[in-house]
C-alpha cells in the first residue's frame, strides 16, 4: 500500500530503505513487535507539523506511548543512527535555496529602526547622488 499522496506518510520505497535500520526486529511470537512504520510516519507528522504531543492524531498511535519512544530512541541513539544512513544516500541536486525560501528580518537589510527615524549612511549617500 503505497502512501505517496500524503507528504506525511512514507512511500514504500522509502520504507524498504529505513526498514532494517529499526530496531526490535520484525517477528514477535505473536506477530510484529512493534508497528515502526507508523512509529516513523508519527514522527514525520511531528516535524512536519510543529504541533504538540497530544495534537497527534490517533492513526498515527498514542501520543504518550510514540513520545516515550521517541525519548527511549534518542537515548539510545538510534534516531542519529538511521540519520547517518540515510543521509549518506542523500541526493540534494534539486535542492534551491534563495529568497522565497530565506527571510531576513527588515532590520538586516538595513531598513529604518523606527517611523521617520534616519537613514543608513549607506542609502542616505545614494539618495544625495
Amino acid at each position: 500500500m503505497s502512501h505517496s499522496h500524503d507528504p506525511d506518510r512514507l512511500t514504500d520505497e522509502q520504507w524498504v530503505r529505513i526498514a532494517p535500520l529499526m530496531p526490535g526486529g520484525c517477528k514477535g511470537k505473536r506477530g510484529p513487535r512493534t508497528n515502526n512504520r507508523r512509529f516513523m510516519e508519527a514522527l514525520l507528522w511531528m516535524a512536519r507539523s510543529g504541533a504538540r504531543w497530544r495534537d497527534l492524531p490517533e492513526c498515527l498511535g498514542d501520543y504518550r506511548t510514540v513520545k516515550r519512544r521517541y525519548y527511549d530512541w534518542i537515548e539510545r541513539g538510534v534516531l542519529d543512527d538511521i540519520l547517518d544512513a540515510v543521509s549518506t544516500e542523500l541526493d540534494i541536486k534539486w535542492v534551491s535555496v534563495d529568497a522565497t525560501v530565506v527571510r531576513a528580518h527588515q532590520h538586516a537589510a538595513g531598513a529604518r529602526r523606527e517611523k521617520g527615524g534616519l537613514m543608513p549612511r549607506v542609502w542616505a549617500a545614494h539618495a544625495a547622488a
